[in-house]
């Protein structure tokens, strides 16, 4: 007789699957900070960022198949949750760098793009109406807070589409073989 698995909760599977996803977007943002010096850096971040949401399909494809009685909207949740999970851990290694590692460098290469021309010009016909000076002095005094909140917000904002990218294409497992019952 088999037995029956019983379903782990939403926040308890995705704990599990949110660790090596959080790692790899937390590897990117560093290969990202460091990208502006390291052009090979910068490529293995959007590398570990697309690596990622096939290893987030992975592990929903063998979540699927350990619990092939869950539907594809208890799949989409699962994938959702573990993406804002994974922001979290995300969130903690951004806020480690900008308050040990960065030390203004950020600001600094934020400032030095403002002061090259076709930066401005560029930065001029996307929003004519903005002003670049107060826009830079903006930039200058922003804090590790305002850093934080802004990476916050777009970590929250980038778990759905990445959820649905992960969730989309898991389906519900084949039928073994020997369970198939002929009908004629």
């Amino acid at each position: 007789m088999k037995e029956i698995k019983e379903i782990p909760s939403t926040v308890e599977a995705a704990g599990w699957m949110a660790l090596p996803i959080g790692f790899m977007w937390s590897a990117s943002f560093f290969c990202t900070m460091y990208g502006t010096d390291h052009p090979f850096l910068s490529m293995l971040s959007t590398a570990l960022g697309l690596i990622s949401i096939y290893m987030l399909y992975k592990q929903l494809t063998n979540y699927r198949r350990l619990y092939p009685k869950v539907n594809w909207l208890h799949i989409l949740r699962l994938s959702f949750v573990t993406c804002l999970l994974a922001g979290l851990l995300t969130d903690a290694a951004q806020y480690l760098y900008f308050t040990l590692l960065d030390d203004g460098r950020l600001l600094s290469l934020l400032g030095a793009a403002f002061q090259n021309e076709e930066y401005r010009d560029v930065w001029k016909q996307m929003m004519p109406e903005t002003n670049l000076g107060e826009v830079q002095k903006m930039i200058q005094n922003m804090t590790v807070r305002d850093i934080m909140l802004q990476l916050i917000i777009y970590n929250v904002f980038l778990a759905l589409p990445v959820s649905l990218l992960a969730a989309m294409p898991v389906r519900s497992p084949h039928p073994s073989s020997g369970s198939q019952t002929n009908s004629k």
